[in-house]
């Protein structure tokens, strides 16, 4: 149980983070506040397999999934053209395959 709060405080964490970080350049409108927040828990959800390995079958495809749903979120909260997408999609499949070693790098308090 103990592991479940810990994910869902990082995953809180990333929205509030995205939704304070992210609303200074796209602006607080509704939309946007709902956005970020969303593309804050798709990134904090990629943590997840990191903190508690036993709860996830296949942490790669957990990882690769909410990654590229995220930045396919952040193209399009940016307005994006087909193009956006595709790059939000190939740099989505490459970092969230990468997830476990970049996400070695970030210190939690």
């Amino acid at each position: 149980m103990a592991g479940y709060k810990t994910i869902l405080a990082i995953v809180a964490g990333f929205a509030a983070a995205f939704v304070l970080l992210g609303g200074i350049s796209v602006g607080y409108s509704p939309i946007s506040i709902v956005l970020l927040a969303a593309v804050g828990v798709l990134f904090g959800a990629v943590a997840a397999p990191e903190i508690e390995p036993g709860l996830f079958r296949r942490p790669i495809l957990w990882q690769m999934s909410f990654t590229v749903l995220g930045c396919i979120s952040v193209a399009a909260l940016l307005g994006a053209a087909f193009e956006g997408y595709a790059l939000a999609a190939i740099v989505g499949i490459v970092a969230g395959y990468l997830g476990p070693y970049w996400i070695r790098q970030v210190r939690l308090p």
